[in-house]
């Protein structure tokens, strides 16, 4: 039995070299278009998702029955959901949206690469372990 586990720890390649580095800073313009290019991902699916809701919403009839609910509490017929939320104003509200949320958000990857550099220069940086398996 210890013959053929011999064998296969002999047909195994070794384990590769483990190499345990600290990372100690962040590259400021790396953070930055990182952070926007992943701002710039989320917002179209931002707008693509606005979009994919106001069109399940005006298909299903959803604002014709609230129309109907709203005018029926007020009491009056001034009431028109659909026409407040038309296609036009949720798109526009989509992409305003989205464009205050890359501004921030990149903003926010690079006050956070900031912060990381100046705590990683008080404390030593963070410890990564490397392996190289080949």
């Amino acid at each position: 039995m210890s013959n053929i586990i011999n064998k296969v720890r002999a047909s195994r390649p070794g384990s590769g070299k483990q190499v345990k580095l600290n990372l100690v800073h962040i590259e400021f313009w790396s953070a930055v278009k990182v952070g926007f290019v992943i701002q710039l991902a989320l917002a179209i699916a931002n707008i693509v998702g606005f979009f994919v809701l106001w069109l399940v919403l005006n298909n299903t009839g959803l604002f014709g029955s609230l129309n109907g609910l709203l005018n029926g509490i007020v009491g009056g017929s001034s009431v028109d959901v659909g026409n407040q939320l038309s296609l036009p104003r949720v798109m526009s509200f989509a992409v305003g949206l989205s464009a205050f949320n890359i501004v921030v958000g990149t903003l926010l990857a690079a006050v956070s690469a900031l912060i990381f550099n100046v705590i990683a220069r008080i404390v030593g940086g963070v410890g990564v372990g490397f392996t190289n398996n080949q």
